[in-house]
């Protein structure tokens, strides 16, 4: 017996072990003697029948505690032979409907019917072990009920088509309903985020637009004659704006992170050189509480990576300036080297060492959290909104990097951060000087011993014995004694901030002693302005900005060599060149703005035009000519954005009837908004560059040192290069030098000329039509179609239909006028392709 409650059964009725006592029974029935099985047939049905009948109880209860259906559905006859819950579970009575398959999907939603038969038909031939779908049903109430349906072929026929299937019908109705709320919850959740990016965005305009009046007009202010009172406080307003500046870049920086809205780039960038642009920011600073600040990079540092600069840029201004700020005397020295590397990437890790007051054990966690400071009384000496060190953690953490802290209270702290970069292909360390120095000597006579050592480091890689000296006294004796074995050394890097006989005092000595060797002075941005005129008076023919860097060392070196130059070298932070000067349109609806922007410029040099808003820039582009445009972002009457976009496509038109030295006009955007879209969206529109307001004299400096240099800086009009393209309407010499082929140039040629009035009829009916996305669509497959055989004139004119259906609006006359000169110069180019074909040459 395969039941094991069965053979239970048949032993308790017959006797005998399992079933031997009803097989004997048979036996005897079989022999005449059926008493036997007679007897204990009617117990055994009675039996059976209560089995059947729990187990169809059992079955029932599954199903009422499951809240599934099942059916079983007889795809011979079409009916559905079990049909346990399915009507109950849409709303209708046992005895409504009927009990077939076609009346189950005449319930099923149209949408979801092919669904349903394509998930069976796949079931069917790759017989799976079951299929499964949601759909919807209609239930009494008329109204879409979502089902889950699982099924599975029960039974085949010997060809294999099924002729039974079970099906699974489970209510999700209450899923799809919570489904519903979770997505309309995150979509609300997004908008919320979206809305709270607009608001910090719109935030972020309306605080830096008066700010950058502020700012301007006290350096303008500062630049006019004044006595020492009004100076100090016309300085002390500037600090503070710059203060308040940079709290409102803290808290935009930290809610962009905190909404997730802060992407971290991948471009390649010389390691060191944004290492010493960032921490050249803060050497004044530094300099003017008479800090050391050092930078060491170590040399297996490569020359450039893969990563985000402006986020390492930011990391290294927050944690530098917090070591500057805490630090009162002693040094601020920073370290880069790579931690470990792996395929395609590495790990740089970067340090930043104080001497200052150090911080306590207790808060060495807590100021890493938002808002927090180590020092958290009302009567702190220390400024700031406590954002830095959170933004640093967020930022490392894009990075995947991490961020710690070594600290003792009095004796300095120590914060490191790595940041996970890519490897560029083939960049290697930073090169070595052109110009071999094995062999030379040379001198440092520096007072600080990391100093000392980084500029010794930098000498030696560049093959100079250096010897390192911190007593002026003994650097004296030591040159002394050099000079009279004369074995004078070849280089002297010399500190100029040293007590005497050192700094200005030992190159005082060196000058009178008749300049035996050459020498390099090392200043501070303190101390510069003080010693320049008596360096020149001395000879000193180069100096050295601290900190330093290995490319400073490497180019002093070769300018030492040539010790005739008449004039000094700087090599500290790079300064802007003097610019040409250039006609500016100027557009921006903020009259504060427009004269802080107007006296900046017009110091340069520059000549200004202005307008209020980007209509009256649009207009003014057309009747003026200018070298570059200043278009701020959010204006009345017509945007940056939408101005930029209009002017585009004028330069587009006169781009179609110019020669090819045609040149756009460079727009440089400028906005309050400093988020990353904004940058995004005015490179969309067309714009070249981005600056950020209030605006920054090196930054926009550096902006219009971009602008490329013009011939003469005038547009070509349209009326008078009208016939500088109608000599060549059509280059098949230069269609062939292009394609190589003449066999296939040929080809293409028949193609063309077989569909060469549909191809204008699609476009005669789209324009005819006015339907702006089919015209935009044919005129373009025209313009590809007639550039390949260079018909300059006629690809011309269907470029400009194109152009013309990108707008939001057409000017139909315009465009059929363009049309009418795309058919005539079509009409010319016809015979000279067909002569093409036939002689299959373009001689």
């Amino acid at each position: 017996m395969k039941s094991s409650l069965l053979a239970r059964q048949l032993q308790s009725l017959f006797g005998g072990e399992k079933d031997e006592g009803f097989r004997l029974a048979l036996a005897q029935a079989r022999n005449g003697n059926s008493a036997p099985l007679l007897a204990q047939l009617e117990p055994l049905i009675e039996q059976v029948d209560s089995a059947y009948a729990a187990y169809v109880n059992l079955n029932q209860w599954t199903t009422v505690l499951s809240g599934d259906a099942l059916m079983d559905w007889n795809l011979l006859t079409g009916a559905i032979d079990v049909k346990r819950g399915w009507k109950e579970m849409l709303g209708y009575d046992k005895t409504e409907l009927g009990d077939s398959v076609v009346q189950w999907q005449q319930l099923l939603h149209p949408e979801d019917a092919r669904r349903f038969q394509e998930a069976l038909a796949v079931h069917v031939e790759r017989r799976d072990r079951w299929f499964e779908l949601e759909c919807r049903l209609r239930g009494k109430d008329g109204g879409w009920r979502w089902c889950l349906m699982r099924g599975a072929v029960a039974a085949r026929d010997a060809a294999g088509q099924p002729v039974r299937l079970l099906l699974l019908q489970r209510d999700i109705a209450s899923f799809k309903q919570t489904q519903a709320e979770l997505i309309e919850a995150r979509d609300l959740a997004e908008s919320a985020s979206q809305a709270r990016g607009t608001f910090l965005a719109n935030m972020s305009h309306e605080i830096r637009t008066p700010m950058n009046g502020i700012i301007g007009m006290t350096e303008l202010a500062l630049d006019t004659d004044l006595d020492a009172e009004q100076r100090h406080y016309l300085r002390t307003v500037k600090s503070s704006a710059e203060s308040l500046l940079g709290i409102v870049n803290d808290v935009l920086d930290f809610s962009k992170i905190e909404a997730g809205k802060m992407d971290i780039e991948a471009v390649a960038f010389p390691v060191e050189e944004v290492i010493f642009e960032a921490v050249r920011v803060l050497a004044v600073d530094a300099h003017s509480k008479g800090l050391e600040l050092v930078v060491d990079v170590a040399p297996g540092v490569p020359e450039r990576l893969v990563g985000d600069p402006t986020r390492l840029r930011q990391l290294l201004l927050n944690l530098v300036g917090n070591a500057i700020k805490f630090t009162e005397r002693g040094e601020v020295c920073v370290r880069v080297e790579i931690e470990t590397g792996a395929a395609g990437d590495v790990l740089l890790h970067v340090t930043v060492r104080d001497t200052g007051m150090g911080i306590p054990l207790s808060k060495q966690q807590a100021i890493f959290a938002a808002f927090t400071q180590a020092d958290a009384s009302t009567t702190r000496r220390f400024g700031g909104t406590g954002l830095g060190l959170a933004i640093c953690t967020k930022l490392v953490q894009l990075m995947q990097g991490q961020i710690w802290l070594e600290s003792e209270e009095g004796k300095g702290s120590c914060f490191h951060f790595t940041a996970r970069m890519g490897y560029v292909d083939d960049a290697g360390e930073q090169p070595d000087a052109e110009e071999s120095f094995t062999g030379r000597r040379a001198l440092v006579v520096e007072k600080n011993a990391g100093a000392a050592l980084c500029l010794q480091t930098m000498l030696e890689r560049q093959g100079i014995k250096t010897a390192v000296l911190a007593d002026p006294a003994q650097a004296v004796t030591a040159i002394d004694m050099n000079r009279a074995l004369d074995q004078a050394f070849d280089y002297l890097l010399v500190d100029v901030d040293m007590p005497a006989p050192g700094g200005m005092a030992l190159i005082e000595s060196w000058h009178q002693a008749g300049q035996h060797e050459r020498v390099l002075a090392l200043l501070t941005t303190d101390n510069q302005r003080r010693e320049i005129g008596r360096l020149r008076e001395l000879g000193v023919q180069v100096h050295l900005m601290k900190p330093v860097g290995r490319g400073d060392i490497s180019a002093a070196l070769m300018l030492l060599e040539q010790q005739g130059r008449e004039r000094q070298s700087d090599f500290g932070p790079a300064q802007p060149e003097a610019s040409r000067s250039l006609r500016i349109l100027l557009v921006d609806d903020n009259p504060v703005n427009q004269e802080v922007a107007r006296r900046l410029l017009e110091k340069q040099g520059h000549r200004i035009k202005i307008a209020n808003h980007g209509g009256e820039a649009v207009d003014m582009f057309e009747q003026g000519s200018f070298d570059v445009i200043l278009l701020d972002m959010q204006m009345p009457v017509m945007g940056g954005v939408e101005a930029a976009e209009a002017i585009r496509a004028r330069e587009l038109r006169r781009s179609w009837v110019v020669s090819r030295e045609f040149q756009p006009i460079y727009i440089i955007a400028m906005s309050a908004n400093a988020q990353g879209s904004d940058r995004e969206q005015c490179l969309a529109a067309g714009m070249n560059d981005y600056v950020v307001k209030p605006l920054i004299l090196d930054e926009l400096h550096a902006a219009l040192a971009k602008v490329p240099a013009a011939g003469d800086g005038n547009w070509v009009s349209a009326s008078s290069v009208g016939g500088v393209l109608a000599d060549g309407c059509l280059d098949l010499p230069g269609a062939l030098a292009n394609l190589g082929d003449v066999d296939l140039l040929v080809t293409m040629a028949s193609m063309f000329l077989e569909d060469w009035q549909n191809y204008i009829d699609k476009l005669a009916r789209a324009l005819h039509a006015r339907d702006a996305a089919n015209s935009r669509l044919h005129a373009h497959t025209l313009k590809g179609l007639l550039a390949m055989f260079n018909a300059e004139v006629a690809r011309a004119h269907a470029l400009m239909i194109e152009g013309a259906m990108t707008g939001e609006s057409q000017d139909w006359d315009e465009v059929g006028h363009e049309f009418s000169a795309l058919q005539s110069e079509m009409a010319r180019i016809r015979p000279q392709l067909m002569r093409f074909v036939e002689k299959r040459s373009v001689d």
